[in-house]
């Protein structure tokens, strides 16, 4: 008759098998969370346009929304003289979340939009998040219409 508790036998099979389980899920998770850190920076970059376009309406001038070496941040300028006025929501995403950001055109660096919240961009912006295995991309019509 047993006086309970586990054998040996017993309790080594269940490491082994916690060994296992943990072997398997600990890469699934790294790549779940760069994946949701891409996705966080996508967010983001949509709260930032949204924001500039919603900011261009309510102060009836121009304002741009800026990527300049990772750091987001959104601009409005006198429409008379063409000096800054504001800048707002200083955002560095590459060095809080050890993303890249690639824009097309590459020349490019920033999103406009007037006092009606129109784009002012003569053609399509493409904004591509990168992170070890994974990517994400966001369109910008030349209208300012986000599409993912």
């Amino acid at each position: 008759m047993r006086d309970g508790g586990f054998t040996l036998m017993e309790v080594l099979t269940v490491m082994v098998m916690i060994g296992v389980i943990v072997s398997i899920a600990i890469p699934k998770m790294g790549t779940t969370i760069e994946r949701q850190q891409v996705r966080g920076v996508r967010s983001t970059i949509a709260t930032m346009h949204s924001r500039t376009r919603n900011l261009a309406i309510s102060r009836g001038r121009n304002a741009a929304f800026l990527i300049k070496s990772g750091i987001l941040f959104i601009r409005t300028k006198n429409a008379a003289d063409s000096t800054v006025v504001e800048t707002l929501g200083l955002d560095s995403v590459t060095t809080r979340l050890g993303v890249a950001l690639t824009i097309t055109p590459s020349g490019r660096d920033s999103l406009t939009f007037d006092s009606r919240g129109l784009g002012l961009e003569s053609d399509t912006t493409a904004i591509i998040v990168p992170k070890s295995g994974c990517a994400d991309t966001m369109v910008v019509s030349k209208f300012g219409r986000i599409y993912h």
